[in-house]
């Protein structure tokens, strides 16, 4: 597990070379920390407490129309943009990062590392 954690830990960290990249979070799906990296000091449990409400929220939304999976969700405030992937059932991928966060440099990147997370936590 401490091997595990290293790598995990290790991922997260260098998401945060990505220009813009403020904190990345893993956290399970009742909104637990299992890993951060963080440029600056984030209240961590505080935003992934209020993820179940939003993960549970999304996906009753897609449930009315039949959506399917949720694959990812993007909100963009006025001096930042936060994205949520699911990494499997049990666990999220939080990335927080500033208002000039590259949309597609982000994606790419995700597209990369979710199936590490994903091989590391099944």
């Amino acid at each position: 597990m401490a091997t595990m954690d290293l790598v995990m830990g290790k991922i997260l960290t260098d998401m945060l070379e990505i220009d813009g990249v403020i904190g990345t979070i893993v956290v399970d799906k009742d909104g637990l920390v299992i890993e951060s990296a963080a440029r600056k000091n984030l209240d961590r449990e505080a935003i992934a407490g209020v993820l179940h409400e939003l993960a549970s929220a999304i996906k009753l939304i897609g449930d009315q129309f039949n959506a399917g999976k949720p694959k990812e969700a993007i909100i963009e405030y006025t001096n930042a943009r936060m994205f949520v992937n699911p990494i499997n059932d049990d666990y999220f991928l939080i990335v927080i990062g500033s208002a000039d966060l590259n949309l597609g440099r982000m994606k790419l990147e995700l597209r990369k590392v979710l199936p590490k997370l994903e091989e590391m936590l099944s």
